[in-house]
């Protein structure tokens, strides 16, 4: 039987190249927020959402989550991290950003197994193109007083958790097992970026 894992959906960003907070903007008729809470609630009993103190989200019929608040102004994912890991309820959880509308639950589990499969590993991370990428990787709560030092030290980078911590990089071949096109690492950083998908969920959604 597959480990139980929590997902962390990380919302705190301020969607400064977007021009607008992205965990609210809609495309294909729903918040981003909601598409990531959907892909969440196929794979978890357990989702968290990670927010800055001024946010509040629209609830979503069907899929319940709870928040954790980050109260570090404006220092990146790594601090909506330190904020959710200590909440999750089981001792494993897979981080995605709230702008991946194209999330596949098969990856996401996928991605927790890669952590749970081998004894000691405390982060499973895919690795694309000779980037590591964070936002939609596997963490355990024991990373937590690595991240807060990171994070009083001045440095925000979920990536400089690696070098601290047992982990394990999953090559492309390993995920398009699951996600042939690695679509779920789709994600909205500009209007074009919006555009584009708002016009691949509304077709999806006729």
């Amino acid at each position: 039987m597959s480990e139980p894992f929590s997902v962390i959906i990380l919302a705190g960003g301020f969607g400064r190249r977007l021009g607008r907070d992205k965990a609210t903007t809609e495309a294909g008729g729903r918040p981003l927020l909601h598409w990531s809470a959907l892909a969440a609630a196929q794979v978890s009993d357990d989702i968290v959402v990670a927010r800055r103190p001024d946010q509040q989200f629209p609830p979503l019929d069907g899929v319940a989550w709870r928040e954790a608040v980050d109260h570090r102004h404006d220092r990146g994912p790594l601090a909506g991290l330190e904020a959710a890991l200590p909440l999750i309820e089981h001792d494993l959880a897979v981080a995605v950003a709230c702008d991946m509308p194209f999330l596949r639950p098969d990856l996401l589990r996928a991605v927790a197994e890669a952590c749970s499969g081998v004894e000691g590993v405390q982060i499973a991370m895919p690795y694309l193109d000779g980037v590591a990428q964070p936002l939609l990787a596997a963490y355990r709560p024991s990373v937590v007083p690595q991240a807060t030092q990171l994070l009083d030290d001045g440095d925000g980078r979920i990536r400089a958790l690696l070098p601290l911590a047992e982990h394990r990089l999953l090559e492309a071949d390993e995920l398009r097992v699951h996600d042939p096109e690695l679509e779920s690492f789709t994600n909205v950083n500009r209007p074009e970026d919006l555009d584009r998908v708002d016009g691949i969920l509304s077709v999806q959604n006729v």
